[in-house]
């Protein structure tokens, strides 16, 4: 394996985890906001939960977000070398060539990825359910009745005396006591869903992944190549330019995010038909500004991950190229 093919992998994973927990309770609010539909007499999200919950999914997300960084940065260095114009194979890309390989970067990203969202968005969807249900015993408590108000969730049929398909009972079982684990959430979604239920969103996902990666790399290389074009960058400097970058993906590509997370929803297959359909319903039943659910702390959460996650690549690619630097002198 090439040294910079390695240095890639080892600076991308290094941050991977770090940014991606820090920065997960802004991924728990924007999910939620998503999910949660603006139809009259529906209750507004509630924005308030214990600690724990923030935390709903984490361990789902750093699994495919360790893929997805491997796939990215490695991906990306040979989209480019692929990409580079055979005439002039010194000189860096920019324009429709760089726009490409960020597409092709973030079509492989995706497919390693929506497993982990499938699984995060349904362990924050039971996180909500558990959450609710917190919050109604403690008022409960508090109103001395001693007990909790019953919770009562819509079923995809009427209770009836013919006899239950077993997944039928299962998804009974799961709505009565949700999954609260990564392995307990794998579990449910296989017994309820099927297969299916790891690939739900996948068109959704492509393109917003695909999205994502080409906003992203083309603004952050495109403003490296303005700032340092012939020097390593500062790691502050790659800091602010992964903050900006992130901040040109939440601008274009939350529309799209917004149906990715209805459609891996638990119940995305009794509420929409497709994504389209998905789309068709946001805008006719809760309005144009619901497609724009959840930019805030999606902005903080991928401004603050997308700022660290550059950063800490870059000072570890300086920092190993510092000592391979360091070892030839030595050996010479």
């Amino acid at each position: 394996m090439p040294e910079s093919l390695l240095t890639s992998i080892v600076a991308g994973s290094s941050a991977a985890v770090f940014q991606t927990t820090i920065s997960y309770p802004f991924e728990f609010l924007k999910t939620g906001l998503q999910l949660h539909r603006s139809l009259p007499r529906v209750a507004p999200f509630n924005m308030m939960h214990q600690i724990k919950f923030y935390f709903s999914g984490c361990a789902a997300l750093n699994v495919g977000t360790l893929l997805k960084t491997a796939t990215r940065f490695t991906t990306f260095e040979k989209a480019c070398v692929l990409m580079k114009d055979p005439e002039s194979p010194n000189k860096a890309i920019g324009g429709p060539r760089l726009l490409v390989a960020g597409i092709i970067t973030g079509f492989m990203e995706s497919l390693l990825v929506i497993p982990f969202e499938n699984i995060k968005t349904t362990m924050i969807e039971n996180a909500l359910i558990l959450s609710e249900r917190a919050t109604k015993e403690l008022e409960a408590k508090s109103k001395n009745t001693g007990k909790p108000t019953s919770d009562v969730r819509p079923t995809f049929h009427k209770i009836s005396n013919r006899s239950l398909h077993p997944r039928e009972k299962l998804y009974l079982h799961y709505e009565k006591y949700p999954s609260s684990h990564f392995l307990a959430s794998v579990k449910e979604i296989y017994v309820t869903r099927g297969v299916r239920g790891f690939v739900q969103g996948t068109t959704p996902t492509i393109i917003r992944q695909m999205s994502n990666s080409a906003v992203r790399f083309t603004t952050y290389t495109s403003l490296k190549q303005l700032i340092a074009p012939t020097k390593p960058l500062n790691e502050y400097y790659a800091f602010a330019l992964g903050v900006v970058s992130s901040a040109a993906v939440v601008a274009v590509t939350q529309p799209i995010d917004v149906i990715k997370t209805r459609m891996q929803s638990k119940y995305a297959w009794k509420t929409y038909k497709s994504s389209l359909n998905c789309a068709y319903r946001i805008f006719v039943e809760e309005g144009f500004f619901s497609f724009w659910k959840g930019w805030a702390p999606r902005l903080m959460k991928v401004g603050l991950s997308g700022g660290v996650s550059f950063g800490v690549y870059q000072y570890v690619e300086n920092l190993m190229t510092l000592i391979q630097q360091e070892s030839k002198l030595g050996h010479e």
